[in-house]
């Protein structure tokens, strides 16, 4: 830490020693012969320590944070996936169901995310006015194996 605070110290006074040389030469024919000479010194100055070798950053005092204290996060994470997953499913067989000339109220798409990440839609529950032909609709869409519940039963 000793060997950063050295570094930002030698910068700044080189950096202030530029301001005031530049302003003392600045009509003269060694401005840019000194501009150069000087950024020269702040680069030697800001470089030093990565050449001396014993330039190491020390971050033990982040490896105290444990990651799993933000697991949460993966958890919401995970159930705003499946709340928007499970919406977007929902309004396209609503599209579908419409289309076809049914009439549906309500259409609630149950969608679990699988641990490698993988969707699995198994039960679509539907307020329609012709149940049988929205539930065909909804399994030639996700499968024949998915879940299709009336609502009105």
């Amino acid at each position: 830490m000793e060997g950063i605070k050295n570094s930002v110290i030698a910068v700044c006074t080189v950096s202030a020693a530029i301001c005031i040389v530049e302003s003392l030469v600045s009509g003269t024919r060694l401005k840019n012969q000194m501009k150069l000479i000087l950024n020269l010194v702040l680069i030697t100055a800001a470089a030093a320590p990565f050449f001396k070798g014993g330039f190491i950053i020390d971050l033990s005092e982040f490896s105290s944070n444990n990651v799993s204290d933000y697991g949460c996060s993966q958890e919401i994470y995970n159930e705003e996936l499946r709340r928007q997953t499970s919406y977007n499913v929902s309004a396209v067989l609503l599209q579908q169901i419409q289309s076809s000339g049914i009439s549906c109220e309500k259409i609630e798409t149950e969608v679990n995310i699988l641990a490698d990440g993988s969707i699995s839609i198994t039960k679509v529950t539907l307020k329609t006015d012709n149940f049988k032909k929205a539930a065909e609709i909804v399994r030639s869409s996700l499968g024949s194996e998915t879940e299709v519940v009336d609502e009105h039963n």
